[in-house]
């Protein structure tokens, strides 16, 4: 459907370089987005884990390509293919100060364990997959934001161990499902920051950058498999997360509160 964001008769978002070949726009598009993300691993945009932190994200990931980069989206989307809908437009913000409220309270999941950690994370994840407040671009500004909000917390994630489509079809779950298909793929791969490793890798903070082709893999959304062989992955993802190993680190117990549901959603 034509829209604001979009040149005529074209998927190619309207752009400062004027491009408006698909194949080179996407190129250029995720270069440039990938340039920013490299900077915002080494030196972080401060603030509180909330919308406005989002959307401060998101404006200088896509400022080089897009003046409306930061704001809020004036248009409905869905994730391709699936005929899922995200929040509309007017819920937005209203959804995103309930969902960011609720992890404040939760003290933005500092001072838990894996567990509780994991959990929390993959909740908030979820319904910020649901809210998805900007045209374009979402997926790589969340991806940002919620590894910083991890390393606050002491965490790292090592995302050379999940697939990217398949992360990204328990992303599209969680807003008509749950966010267990999330924790399931996070909880094997999360760290302590500053002891965390696997054999022969040592995870820092650089562990948290995806390559050019990890952010493909994201996108894909199961294109290059199909849905059932994503929900095998995903199920066997889960089945390992139901038998944790005991690696869980030494700090206190905490569980979050249980989430409330999603809200204005058309579905």
């Amino acid at each position: 459907m034509p829209n604001r964001y979009s040149y005529p008769n074209s998927l190619v978002l309207i752009n400062k370089l004027g491009i408006t070949d698909y194949d080179r726009w996407k190129t250029v598009e995720t270069a440039a987005v990938h340039q920013r993300k490299v900077e915002l691993t080494e030196h972080p945009i401060p603030g509180s884990f909330d919308l406005p932190h989002l959307q401060a994200i998101h404006r200088h990931l896509t400022g080089d390509l897009y003046v409306w980069g930061g704001d809020i989206r004036d248009t409905d989307t869905h994730p391709g293919g699936t005929g899922i809908a995200h929040c509309r437009p007017p819920f937005i913000v209203p959804e995103a100060e309930r969902v960011f409220g609720e992890l404040a309270a939760r003290d933005h999941l500092r001072g838990l364990d894996a567990e509780a950690f994991s959990d929390g994370l993959a909740w908030v994840w979820g319904e910020t997959t649901a809210i998805h407040p900007f045209r374009d671009v979402n997926t790589r500004s969340q991806h940002i934001m919620f590894n910083q909000l991890a390393r606050d917390a002491g965490w790292v994630i090592d995302w050379s161990q999940i697939p990217g489509d398949v992360f990204a079809h328990a992303r599209t779950l969680a807003i008509v499902e749950n966010h267990t298909g999330i924790d399931a793929l996070i909880r094997p791969n999360l760290h302590r920051l500053d002891s965390g490793k696997r054999p022969g890798t040592a995870l820092t903070v650089e562990s948290a950058a995806l390559t050019v082709e990890q952010v493909r893999g994201f996108q894909a959304r199961g294109i290059s498999r199909t849905p059932d062989v994503l929900d095998r992955e995903l199920d066997a993802a889960r089945r390992r997360r139901s038998h944790p190993t005991p690696e869980s680190s030494g700090t206190e117990t905490r569980r979050p509160e249980p989430p409330t549901p999603h809200g204005g959603l058309s579905l």
